[in-house]
């Protein structure tokens, strides 16, 4: 006679109770139980046509085939979570293109504008990135403008509202790619505003037309290079973090 069979015999019914639903609250404790929105984000992949999946949707997923012992019974959605991440990031990347190309144009009319106004200030070599409170920020190399050259087209920069909020808005698009695309970014690069202006000069990227990824100069370029030349400056103590 076994352990259990042992206590059902000698104890009547109800007293019984109580030890059962302890160990089934004991299991519970290992194996956590699966959310509705997990249990969406499994539907949702399962569906014929993968629509209305988030990054946060997968990780959730994922968080939670980690922490139970559900996941062997779901191998088939390995493949289908690789594939809408990939799915993610591509949307999100064309988005940001499309953004960039309305800048190029915006930035070329700031341009002209510029040199009918100011002509002096369009000869300079000037480009311009985006600041940590979300403001663009002149960029030009050392000895290139004056401090009020430099105070005038931040204003210029700035008062073009267009061309202030698509910056804006790439600048945060970036920080969203680096952080999703862990295949390419993966403790490699850390990028938000409080470092980005080290990171990608816009009017470099828009003067040459790097409007596309594998162009030299274009953001992505530009992320790798300062990114390493970072990595290389902070392990000799210059304290920059990318």
């Amino acid at each position: 006679m076994n352990i259990s069979a042992a206590a059902s015999f000698q104890i009547p019914y109800s007293q019984m109770v109580k030890p059962n639903t302890e160990k089934t609250q004991t299991e519970e404790i290992k194996s956590p139980v699966m959310d509705e929105r997990v249990k969406l984000t499994i539907e949702k992949l399962r569906a014929p046509e993968v629509t209305g999946i988030t990054s946060d949707d997968l990780d959730e997923l994922e968080a939670f085939f980690r922490t139970s012992n559900q996941g062997p019974g779901f191998t088939d959605l390995c493949p289908l979570i690789a594939v809408s991440r990939y799915a993610i990031l591509w949307v999100k990347e064309n988005r940001a293109a499309d953004t960039l190309r309305t800048m190029e144009g915006i930035y070329s009319d700031f341009k002209k504008d510029l040199s009918s106004k100011w002509s002096g200030l369009a000869d300079k070599a000037f480009g311009f990135t985006v600041a940590e409170d979300g403001q663009l920020q002149v960029t030009a190399p050392p000895n290139t403008l004056t401090a009020w050259e430099k105070e005038t087209l931040n204003t210029l920069l700035n008062e073009s509202k267009d061309l202030q909020s698509l910056t804006l808005k790439h600048a945060n698009a970036v920080i969203d790619l680096v952080q999703l695309d862990t295949q390419q970014f993966g403790g490699k690069a850390k990028v938000d505003l409080s470092n980005f202006h080290k990171l990608i000069d816009y009017g470099l990227l828009l003067n040459k037309g790097a409007l596309e990824l594998g162009e030299t100069d274009s953001w992505l370029d530009q992320l790798h290079k300062n990114a390493e030349k970072g990595q290389n400056e902070k392990k000799q103590g210059l304290h920059i973090e990318v």
